[in-house]
Order: structure tokens, then C-alpha cells, then sequence
């Protein structure tokens, strides 16, 4: 009964105790390189690399932005879903966003040495991008939630419990990300031409910013400890 009383602590306040943090880049944060490139379904982080200063946030709490020089990977697979008339002669053209041959669709943020600090993967995501019938405009967008398939990110970073970051941890509860692309330019100019199965005909590049919010837990040996410390508390108490 004992052991069975502590189990359901430990569980009960690794659940309650999945701290959210937010994670972020600024579009044009690399000042002389674009931010992501494509052809036809693939898209990647712009060139071999590409820094960028990623902000980690205590989900709007009281304690200060950190900031981490990295570099961002990112390597994902488009589907054509739909292209929907949106009037003026405009269309919204929606994506599907999936694995890649060589794995799964996701980005990352590593240190100059090449060691990961924060990897994100995803089961699937929309992207989103308006333009005439066979284009894509200059902007677009890309998003991906728990509630409409899985996102998973895992930090390989030091613990920082005040900011909700637990070394070799990955996420649980609803995470997201969300990405918009700006300035997409090609040979022929802002935007890409579509061609067979609407996916872009030409070597495209743009800029781009990053939002997306995760919730961790400790490690189970720490959640457990805890639990034995809330159940001696409560005894006492008693």
C-alpha cells in the first residue's frame, strides 16, 4: 500500500509539475544568410550553417530571456493537400508537413561544437502559403501542435529547473511550434512558381522567425524523491 501511495505521488507531481518554457528566434536574427531554403518538397535550414540566437523564456514569468548562440537545422517534407480559391484570384496553398527519407521531420539548435542543446521532432505539421493559382506569395507559415498529431522536443542543455529544463528530458503534455517564412524569393523574384503536384519548380530561400512552447518534467528518480518528501510533509503535519 505504501508503495503504491508514493508511485501515485511521484505521478501526480511529475503531471502537475510540468513546468512550461517558450523557445524563440527573431526573423533575420542571421544577418547575412537567409533563414530556410527548398525545392520542390524539401525544406531545410539555409546552408551548412546557420546561427542564430535562440531565446528561452520561463513561460512568461519573472525571471530573464536566455539567449544561446546556435546553430539551427531544420529538415522537412511537404505534401500538397489542397489549393483553395480565397477570391481576387488568390489561393491558399496547404501543405502537409512530414518525415524526410533519412528521418523524421523536425529542427534542432547545436552548439558551435556540433553537440545538440535542443532538438524538436513531429509527427506532422500544415504549412501554409498564399499566392495566384500557381505561385507561392513572399509569406508563409508553419505549425505544428499536440493537439493534431506529436511534437517532441528534447533539451540537452544543463537543468535549469526555474525555467522548466531538465538535461536528456523530453517533453510532455501539449507542445508546439510555429515557424513563418518572409521575403521567399527565387530566380524569378519574391515568391516560387508551382509546378507538378504544386510544389515549388525552383530553388527558393527566405527569411524566417520561431515560436514554440514545451512542457518537461524531472527526471523519475527526482519526481519520486518528491513524492516521498510531500508524503513525510504530509505525515508530519498529521
Amino acid at each position: 500500500m505504501k508503495s503504491v501511495l508514493l508511485g501515485a505521488c511521484g505521478l501526480a507531481l511529475a503531471a502537475a509539475g510540468a513546468n512550461a518554457t517558450t523557445f524563440s528566434f527573431a526573423s533575420d536574427a542571421n544577418h547575412q544568410n537567409w533563414t530556410f531554403a527548398g525545392l520542390g518538397a524539401l525544406i531545410s535550414a539555409a546552408g551548412p550553417t546557420n546561427p542564430q540566437v535562440l531565446l528561452v523564456d520561463d513561460d512568461n514569468g519573472p525571471l530573464p530571456a536566455l539567449t544561446f548562440n546556435v546553430e539551427f537545422r531544420a529538415s522537412m517534407q511537404l505534401a500538397h493537400a489542397a489549393s483553395v480559391p480565397v477570391g481576387g484570384g488568390n489561393f491558399l496553398h496547404v501543405y502537409g508537413v512530414a518525415a524526410v527519407p533519412e528521418g523524421p521531420a523536425g529542427f534542432g539548435f547545436f552548439n558551435a561544437d556540433g553537440s545538440p542543446l535542443l532538438v524538436a521532432t513531429f509527427s506532422t505539421a500544415t504549412f501554409r502559403a498564399a499566392g495566384p493559382q500557381g505561385a507561392w506569395g513572399s509569406a508563409a507559415n508553419l505549425s505544428a501542435s499536440d493537439l493534431t498529431g506529436s511534437v517532441t522536443y528534447t533539451w540537452f542543455g544543463p537543468d535549469m529547473p526555474a525555467y522548466g529544463l531538465y538535461q536528456g528530458q523530453s517533453s510532455v503534455g501539449v507542445d508546439d511550434a510555429a515557424f513563418t517564412f518572409t521575403n521567399i524569393n527565387s530566380d524569378s523574384g519574391a515568391g516560387v512558381p508551382l509546378g507538378d503536384g504544386s510544389m515549388p519548380n525552383q530553388a527558393w530561400a527566405s527569411e524566417g522567425s520561431y515560436s514554440g512552447t514545451a512542457h518537461f518534467v524531472p527526471a523519475p528518480g527526482a519526481a519520486a524523491l518528491l513524492g516521498l518528501a510531500s508524503v513525510c510533509v504530509t505525515r508530519r503535519r498529521r
